[in-house]
């Protein structure tokens, strides 16, 4: 299990630790096991590499018929002010299934809303490539009555995302106050609310969920609304994958 870092934002710089459960996304060195729940008995795991392809195909052999399948990221001890966001999201009818495709391949986003909560569109305003050696951290600004990410620099530490927020970041209480945070392949998937001289830094080890809601793309997310939630975990090696839903237990196969 991955240890939380996650500290006050009030303190100048957040560390949020994005160590999420016990699944690197992708490669295990031992495959790990889940049951009906989606509870992981981790093995020994390492980290897949920058630009790796993935895909699920969602199967709903179940009756539900008017809800989308979703795939977001979580981590165990979230921290209170951190938001999971519907990361993928499309209506799978009964009797039909859809395919998800992804890189890992990570970026920095900002989006309008700064009250958050689940059902609610944080509105990307702003996506921009990130990497983990030379683009990691960027600064945000709030420029002409509008949000602006910098040019990314290298200067995090290794493994780890970093956005720093200058002092015209509107905050708590204000209209104007936004989100930021981070996403994959072109898509957010953590967001915290905006503050003036704060930051948030991001250790990457994330986990993927399956459900079906209610929830588009882009929105807060909430376990506790969502149709069994499932801990999806690719063994060493594979990178497709084929999760069917009854209705009541997920089936997954790989290859």
């Amino acid at each position: 299990m991955g240890k939380d870092v996650s500290m006050s934002r009030r303190q100048g710089l957040t560390a949020l630790g994005l160590t999420l459960g016990a699944a690197v996304l992708g490669s295990a060195a031992t495959p790990a096991s889940a049951g009906p729940a989606g509870t992981a008995t981790p093995g020994r795991r390492r980290a897949a590499l920058t630009g790796t392809p993935y895909s699920v195909m969602i199967v709903n052999n179940s009756k539900i018929d008017d809800e989308n399948a979703i795939v977001f990221q979580q981590q165990p001890s979230q921290p209170a002010d951190m938001y999971s966001l519907a990361w993928l999201s499309k209506m799978c009818h009964a009797g039909t299934s859809i395919t998800f495709k992804w890189t890992i391949d990570y970026n920095f986003v900002w989006g309008q809303t700064g009250t958050l909560k689940p059902g609610v569109d944080y509105e990307a305003g702003q996506i921009i490539p990130a990497d983990l050696q030379n683009q990691n951290m960027v600064t945000l600004s709030y420029i002409d009555d509008g949000f602006e990410f910098g040019t990314p620099t290298s200067g995090a530490a290794p493994g780890s995302l970093l956005i720093t927020e200058d002092e015209t970041v509107p905050g708590p209480g204000l209209a104007t106050q936004g989100s930021v945070g981070i996403g994959m392949s072109g898509a957010g998937t953590f967001v915290v609310p905006t503050q003036p001289k704060a930051g948030a830094q991001f250790l990457l080890t994330p986990t993927y969920w399956l459900a079906f809601g209610s929830y588009k793309a882009g929105t807060v997310v909430t376990e506790d609304i969502l149709t069994e939630p499932y801990q999806l975990q690719y063994p060493d090696g594979e990178t497709d994958a084929t999760a069917v839903f009854d209705g009541e237990n997920w089936t997954v196969t790989f290859g």
